[in-house]
């Protein structure tokens, strides 16, 4: 195996890991670890459920590297084809993760603050 494999599997791999902890919400409100975003540190509840569903995305996208990671091997894709496409799915997916995740926790902060009131 070579480098350009085993890269997106273990981003992939890394990924999940760093993901299981949030999923499982094992991990509070902090200063180093999970969406820390003003809408998350408002409220414990949206830190909780704002990191899960996060976490479920970055497992998605480990999923997703892992399977690139495989696809290589698959005859008749071109090695300068598929490293590009490893990189724009890693940036592009970790990106859109973040995105999806900062909408998701403020969206989740209005809705239970208009519920409360």
């Amino acid at each position: 195996m070579t480098l350009h494999v085993l890269l997106p599997a273990g981003t992939g791999i890394v990924l999940i890991l760093l993901a299981v902890p949030l999923l499982f919400r094992w991990i509070g409100p902090n200063g180093l670890y999970g969406l820390r975003i003003p809408a998350t540190f408002a409220d414990e509840w949206v830190w909780y459920e704002a990191n899960a569903k996060s976490a479920r995305d970055m497992c998605i996208l480990g999923v997703v590297l892992i399977v690139l990671s495989i696809a290589e091997s698959i005859p008749g894709i071109p090695r300068n084809m598929y490293i590009p496409i490893v990189g724009v799915t890693t940036i592009g997916g970790v990106v859109i993760v973040a995105i999806i995740g900062w909408r998701r926790a403020n969206r989740l902060l209005d809705g239970r603050r208009r519920s409360k009131s």
